[in-house]
């Protein structure tokens, strides 16, 4: 509908990255409800989604479809450009229409965006943008009318950057966001962050901690436990900077999903938050565990050194302190390695790989540097001689410690780590392999990297038990050349027998295996070296299946 013939519409779109069950446009929904609970009727708003795979002429045709006499986008480093073509090309299509973005990559780099510097847009909306939004929308719409307000959202330009988060319509509740539509939930509890690291956007943002209230959170939990979401990403950048808070949420969570199954509903939702290891506590851990919630852990570099000029502290004894309070009480957990950091080399990202795997992460994410615009460390790119490239996703290209070369090498090790460590469900048995063989992680995963480069066919294609063959051909392998031939049968029924668990346990198959130890007896055991003279040889079949209280051995 043109605004001339009745209510305004507003249009706002989201482009994600790829299609999988995270991609949910939580940012742009968010400006909706604001929008819908401030005018109600008396303007059509929309939301429309699409991918970055897809270009920008979905999107175009999705926006054309709403008549739109108004758009924003949110723009994000990876779909800056394609919402950029987008949007001028719906201007082609409604000469008349107000266009605006906001998001991350507008608020960092605004530049060009503008349709006085030949960018398509009337308004670069930066930083928070729902007040902002909703005060675009009077002045252009409502220009001197009094509005009879839906909420108490209160319409001024003097409000600072980040006020109070109480009044905010929440997108989960008012059915902006559709529960079932999606298997995942981002629920965001918090806004701001109070460290400064400098590769993270997120220190140029609000410092300050402000919390959705108490009462709206519940009413949150409550919609998703008794929908029985499958995934749950809490959004807080250090969900545990505040102990007493995060006890209190987790209690929340427990509480209700404990009410969940006492009505006979299904409350088996999976949690996943971000935290800070040195800020791990006996009682957070033992509520993640009763949970069975997953944890992801920026390390980013074991190099305190380095941490330390990019703002951010490293504490290797509290680190590894707060990791083993998680180990010890079965708390699921992955870290995050960067490479490519001011200050970091081949030689210190491998010195970090070793530190992370000593650790006995369930998973290891392992990115090349990207020098984010609007963070401290691309202001002082410059000064630090590091070549970065000039589009999205904007990754270091050679700084003077970490050659072009060397971050080659480095993004073929993490590959290779990805393959063995992480899509080889390795981590019950990594180190219990490596013992006998005397060489570091890194050294060791460095040389299956060859050896897997030196194959054909593509790894990324490989499941599960043609990695498992890949890597038990490789240690065996290393295992002859380092004359420990006689314990590599214990070791091949220890990674056979873990591998059939995982799979029971993840895909839920059954699978027989011919074994010559007792699988029992292997699965107690320490590194092979220890216990294989003391086991006796006793060939068996065995079948490894899924069981009502997870996977059996018989």
């Amino acid at each position: 509908m043109n605004h001339a013939e009745g209510a305004p519409v507003v249009v706002i779109a989201a482009l994600h990255f790829e299609k999988g069950p995270e991609a949910v446009p939580l940012g742009a929904a968010c400006i909706v409800s604001a929008l819908r609970e401030r005018f109600g009727e008396k303007i059509s708003v929309s939301l429309r989604e699409g991918f970055a795979s897809e270009g920008s002429a979905l999107l175009v045709e999705k926006i054309s479809a709403a008549c739109p006499d108004a758009a924003g986008f949110s723009l994000y480093s990876w779909n800056r450009s394609i919402c950029v073509a987008a949007a001028k090309e719906i201007r082609k299509r409604f000469p008349g229409i107000f266009l605006f973005c906001g998001g991350p990559e507008a608020s960092a780099l605004p530049a060009g965006l503008l349709l006085k510097e030949g960018g398509p847009f009337d308004v670069v909306v930066e930083g928070e943008g729902e007040r902002k939004v909703l005060s675009l929308v009077e002045e252009r719409f409502f220009p001197g009318k009094e509005l009879s307000p839906r909420a108490p959202l209160p319409l001024t330009k003097s409000l600072p950057y980040g006020d109070s988060l109480e009044s905010l319509p929440s997108p989960w509740l008012d059915g902006t966001l559709k529960i079932g539509e999606s298997s995942t939930v981002l629920w965001e509890l918090t806004r701001g962050c109070p460290y400064a690291c400098a590769y993270c956007y997120e220190s140029r943002g609000d410092r300050r901690l402000r919390h959705f209230g108490e009462e709206r959170l519940l009413e949150e939990l409550k919609v998703f436990v008794r929908a029985n979401v499958p995934y749950v990403f809490v959004l807080d950048p250090t969900f545990n900077i505040e102990n007493k808070r995060a006890l209190k949420i987790l209690d929340m969570i427990l509480a209700e999903s404990r009410k969940a199954e006492e009505e006979g509903l299904r409350a088996d939702t999976h949690w996943h938050f971000e935290v800070r290891a040195e800020l791990v506590g006996r009682a957070q851990a033992r509520r993640f565990a009763g949970l069975g919630a997953s944890l992801q852990i920026g390390l980013q570099t074991a190099d305190s050194s380095i941490s330390a000029h990019l703002g951010r502290v490293l504490d290797r004894k509290a680190f590894r302190r707060g990791i083993d309070i998680l180990n010890a009480e079965g708390v699921v957990f992955g870290l995050d390695l960067i490479y490519g950091l001011p200050g970091d080399s081949l030689a210190s990202y491998k010195r970090s790989l070793d530190f992370a795997l000593s650790l006995y992460p369930n998973n290891l994410d392992l990115f090349r540097l990207s020098v984010l615009p609007g963070t401290a460390l691309r202001d002082w790119s410059g000064q630090l001689g590091m070549e970065i490239e000039e589009e999205a996703p904007y990754m270091v290209l050679g700084t003077g410690t970490f050659s072009a070369g060397d971050l080659e090498k480095a993004e073929s090790l993490s590959g290779g780590t990805d393959i063995f460590y992480n899509r080889g469900r390795a981590v019950p048995w990594f180190l219990q392999a490596l013992k006998p063989l005397k060489m570091k992680p890194s050294v060791f995963l460095e040389t299956f990297t060859e050896f897997l480069l030196s194959r054909s066919g593509k790894p990324e294609d490989m499941n599960s038990i043609q990695i498992e063959e890949l890597q038990l051909s490789w240690l065996e392998t290393c295992y002859r050349k380092s004359g420990k031939d006689i314990l590599f049968p214990a070791l091949r029924d220890i990674i056979r027998c873990h591998g059939a668990l995982s799979r029971a346990l993840a895909e839920g198959l059954s699978t027989v295996l011919d074994l010559e130890y007792d699988p029992d007896e292997l699965l107690k055991a320490g590194d092979p070296e220890s216990f294989v003279p003391a086991l006796k040889k006793k060939k068996r079949r065995v079948r490894i299946f899924p069981g009502p209280r997870g996977p059996e051995i018989r």
